[in-house]
């Protein structure tokens, strides 16, 4: 859950290239909580199994509705649709808009 709150705050599409992390996005898409791309692995010219960076596009609706659920009432991360609707106070950044999707090389 904590990647998916990682991903809910950050600017997306973003690119993971850890291999620990591209095995949660499986689970995470496979839980229908995201939407992305995750490339095949292939055979490198060294002849070494390469795993290319993984995309993540977009948390879906179930992955908000995930987060909604298990953050205290009030952390809960807004869809964008809400963000956008919803007055800013000055100065003020909410916790979950803090973090940041890595970008790996």
């Amino acid at each position: 859950m904590n990647l998916l709150r990682k991903l809910a705050a950050s600017k997306l599409p973003c690119t993971e290239a850890a291999s620990a992390v591209i095995d949660e996005l499986r689970v995470l898409e496979a839980a229908g909580h995201i939407k992305v791309l995750i490339p095949p692995t292939h055979m490198d010219c060294d002849d070494c199994l390469r795993q290319d960076a993984a995309t993540v596009f977009e948390v879906t609706p179930r992955g908000w509705k995930a987060l909604s659920a298990s953050a205290p009432q009030d952390e809960v991360p807004l869809h964008p649709a809400a963000q956008a609707s919803r007055p800013k106070a000055a100065g003020m950044v909410p916790k979950h808009a803090r973090a940041a999707c890595s970008d790996h090389p």
